[in-house]
């Protein structure tokens, strides 16, 4: 969108932005203002369909799985339903917006979430410390999408599997996507978020990034091939809600 400031440019080969120091400022401002509506935002501007998306990322875990890091975590609701439908024991939910992690405080399960400030890029974990990683709709908020593709590889255990809920880009004439219902639900998304931000959340900035970040980021291929040189193998992408949102996700090898 024409609004956007220049620090939201991506680079269309890479997905880097531009200027990620002024990126992350940008956006973990952003992020501290709608910390207190963020979760009714999402279920309202989605007609809950988050929780389902996400529910179906938590079916991808195999059952029981032990240490489970929510990569971008915001307000704790994916490691949350991962542990509601049985498929983690634990969540350790890294997020570098600290009044995101406070609303964790409360919900169902929160006992067993241990939330951490911290940079996705430069995760505060050692290597190989947790079995599977999980993001949902953050990985697009990263300055460098494939240094935080190497963070998870790093902090996954061989074998552990790493699933991205996402919106990706889609563009004119490559899929059906962009001209299908999907693309209707874009578009309108597009028109809707920044006045219904301004509404509900009085933060116009913050819902006109949403639409503007889905376009400069990477598209399903692109971020399937960011994380095939991070190093994942048995990579696959699922459609949710007729190609509103993807789930990406694949193995670490060795």
């Amino acid at each position: 969108m024409s609004d956007l400031p220049d620090i939201h440019s991506r680079d269309r080969q890479t997905g880097r932005v531009q200027d990620p120091e002024a990126h992350a400022r940008a956006v973990r401002g952003m992020f501290a203002r709608i910390s207190g509506v963020y979760d009714r935002m999402n279920h309202v501007l989605s007609f809950n369909f988050d929780r389902r998306w996400r529910k179906r990322l938590a079916a991808r875990l195999a059952p029981g799985t032990d240490r489970v890091l929510d990569l971008c975590a915001g307000t704790g609701d994916l490691g949350l339903a991962c542990l509601a439908a049985g498929r983690a024991r634990r969540v350790v939910a890294v997020d570098f917006v600290p009044e995101m992690l406070a609303g964790i405080v409360g919900k169902a399960g929160a006992e067993m979430v241990e939330a951490v400030a911290g940079d996705g890029l430069r995760l505060p974990l050692p290597d190989a410390c947790v079995d599977a990683v999980v993001a949902g709709f953050g990985v697009r908020n990263l300055a460098d999408p494939a240094a935080g593709a190497r963070e998870m590889a790093r902090v996954l255990r061989p074998g552990g599997r790493a699933l991205v809920l996402e919106f990706f880009r889609t563009d004119p004439g490559a899929t059906g996507e962009s001209r299908g219902p999907a693309g209707l639900v874009r578009w309108t998304l597009g028109k809707a978020l920044p006045a219904v931000g301004r509404v509900l959340a009085r933060d116009h900035a913050a819902y006109a990034y949403l639409p503007g970040s889905m376009d400069r980021f990477h598209s399903v291929d692109e971020y399937r091939d960011v994380l095939r040189e991070a190093g994942f193998a048995e990579l696959f992408a699922e459609r949710m809600t007729l190609g509103v949102a993807h789930l990406v996700g694949g193995v670490k090898s060795g």
